[in-house]
């Protein structure tokens, strides 16, 4: 199943545009769920999210979890 169907299923919205950082392209908010857990689009996890934005627990998902380190990619072009 594609990922694209599987977060239409779960109904995932995009996070807030506000929230400029990269790992957000990796997460999304279940409708209806507590803001303080987003969804990672790869495995569907929740990972514990600060309403105040901070990136920290989901940057740490996706490196341990996922082999993808944001950090090291800052400042490169997609």
């Amino acid at each position: 199943m594609s990922e694209q169907v599987v977060a239409d299923k779960l109904k995932l919205s995009d996070a807030p545009k506000k929230l400029k950082s990269k790992v957000w392209q990796y997460f999304g908010l279940q409708d209806g769920s507590p803001t303080d857990k987003a969804k990672c689009k790869l495995c569907f996890t929740d990972v514990a999210n600060a309403q105040s934005g901070s990136t920290t627990n989901p940057m740490q998902h996706v490196k341990r979890k996922h082999n993808v380190d944001l950090a090291r990619q800052r400042g490169r072009n997609y």
